[in-house]
């Protein structure tokens, strides 16, 4: 009786410090690509909550701004980012256009036309502006309009 308590309480001690440790990890760039005014970001480790990813955009904004010129607007002003889960790592090059879904792409894209930089795709969170110059977090079915 005393045995099975302590291994409930250990499952739970562990379940509770794998949760603090991923809710406490830094979202890490690893890849960014850009063409005309659409910019993806592969990242590792980015907030699973609405309010985590809403705060990541708002600490980060200036940092895209400067480090990597994301984003570029348009002649019309708009702008698009994709964020995209790094998940295990780039892949080897699959076999057939990566543009075209099948059971070779796996639903893949490719950073900067570079065959060796390809990721299966699993987008985590969009960034747009609006002609009102709102920004818009746009994470499942959930829009959020940010100044």
């Amino acid at each position: 009786m005393l045995k099975n308590k302590i291994v409930i309480l250990m499952a739970i001690l562990l379940v509770i410090a794998v949760i603090y440790i991923i809710s406490n990890s830094r979202a890490e760039i690893i890849v960014t690509d850009q063409e005309l005014n659409f910019s993806n970001i592969a990242v590792k480790h980015f907030p699973v909550t609405e309010k985590g990813k809403i705060a990541w955009w708002k600490e980060n904004k200036q940092k895209l701004k400067h480090e990597f010129n994301i984003p570029v607007p348009a002649r019309n002003g708009d702008w698009y980012i994709s964020i995209w889960n790094y998940g295990e790592g780039f892949k080897a090059p699959p076999e057939g256009d990566v543009r075209i879904f099948n059971s070779e792409t796996r639903d893949m894209m490719c950073f900067n036309k570079d065959i060796n930089k390809c990721i299966e795709k699993e987008l985590l969170m969009r960034i747009e502006n609006n002609r009102k110059s709102e920004v818009n977090l746009i994470m499942d079915d959930t829009i959020i309009t940010v100044k």
